[in-house]
């Protein structure tokens, strides 16, 4: 239920993220309604169990691990979907910054980089809310990201995007902005998105698929019980 990823991101454009760079995986979950399972005491479960069941029976550990493994799946789920939102709205905001990018490249004139930066702002502001979630994701990534000035670590899709992000702002903060760098630079950023929610819809259902007949075999025990 991971995407793991290692590298060392070198930026352009007058800017740059140095050192090396360790992912640990990436996944998502939305914004909608999410099952908490905080309630559930585990252990309390476990020993009510233990009580029904004859001393040294199985059942009571199964179930509990089976409980377990449903809390993670579900958190997972919901992480994967989480991580679907954030990108989907990166990809929105980006359109009106990525339009005027193409219609510049076409039209020949050269880039005004404060008017792109007034459209650049709103994916940054999306951008850095996906990077301040992620430093708080437990189950689709080994590690949350973290970073210091030595080292950035995190899953990739926010390594990838972050570094991205870090050679657009390094390039509109060039008046002499050349429309061929531009270009080249949200086309990668665009293109690094879409990979990554496209590997993020494949974890989302990977995972549903999980948690399905995870759900069909615990459900199936509990019937014939």
């Amino acid at each position: 239920m991971k995407e793991d990823a290692k590298k060392e991101i070198t930026t352009g454009g007058g800017a740059y993220a140095n050192g090396n760079v360790q992912t640990g995986g990436g996944a998502f979950v939305g914004r909608d309604q999410y099952i908490q399972y905080n309630q559930l005491d585990v252990t309390q479960l476990t020993d009510a169990l233990r009580q029904v069941f004859p001393d040294g029976d199985p059942a009571p550990e199964l179930w509990t691990q089976a409980l377990k493994d449903l809390r993670v799946h579900h958190t997972c789920l919901f992480e994967w979907k989480e991580l679907h939102n954030f990108l989907n709205d990166i990809l929105v905001v980006l359109g009106q910054f990525k339009r005027e990018v193409e219609r510049i490249d076409i039209s020949g004139e050269k880039p005004n980089s404060r008017a792109l930066s007034r459209l650049w702002r709103p994916v940054v502001q999306k951008v850095d809310a996906m990077m301040d979630w992620a430093k708080s994701i437990k189950f689709i990534s080994d590690v949350p990201l973290s970073y210091t000035d030595e080292y950035t670590r995190g899953p990739s899709w926010a390594i990838d995007l972050y570094a991205a992000k870090i050679l657009i702002d390094g390039l509109l903060e060039n008046h002499e902005l050349e429309t061929g760098d531009i270009y080249d630079a949200v086309f990668d950023f665009s293109d690094l998105a879409e990979q990554h929610m496209y590997l993020t819809d494949k974890m989302l259902r990977s995972t549903a698929g999980e948690l399905y007949n995870l759900s069909s075999i615990v459900l199936g025990k509990m019937s014939r019980e």
